[in-house]
């Protein structure tokens, strides 16, 4: 019945955290504008699993752009990989968000939508499970 509990709570959290990052990303980026930026620097930082010697190198990019209103804007982006995507000096094209225009996305980058649906699936595969144990013992 513990598990039941776990499984079920695991489920409901996940899925709930998934839909209101999916509902914030679309807020964010509906009224996005395009613009060309400039990848100025790389982050790096180390990333450690827990209990675990094993260490993966991370890198979040930096990048340039101006405003329609001509603010030169320098941001990060929102997420880190195991690689650098763009060398440093290439221009990208992005859309930043009409809301906080220091936040932005690569033209045509879908992976934090696509991992914030995969929270929301995960969660419903876990809630059905649990629904699936609890009437089958």
């Amino acid at each position: 019945m513990e598990g039941f509990l776990i499984i079920s709570i695991t489920g409901l959290f996940s899925f709930i955290t998934g839909l209101m990052l999916l509902k914030r990303e679309n807020r964010l980026f509906d009224n996005s504008k395009f613009t060309i930026a400039k990848v100025v620097k790389y982050y790096e930082y180390e990333s450690v699993e827990d209990n675990t010697t094993f260490k993966q190198t991370m890198y979040t990019m930096a990048v340039e752009y101006t405003l329609m209103d001509g603010t030169l804007i320098h941001a990060r982006e929102q997420s880190g990989s195991s690689g650098k995507k763009y060398p440093v000096g290439t221009e990208i094209e992005i859309l930043y968000s009409g809301e906080k225009p220091d936040m932005f996305i690569v033209k045509g980058d879908h992976s934090r939508k696509v991992a914030f649906i995969g929270m929301i699936i995960f969660g419903i595969l876990l809630m059905a499970l649990s629904v699936y144990v609890a009437f089958n013992n």
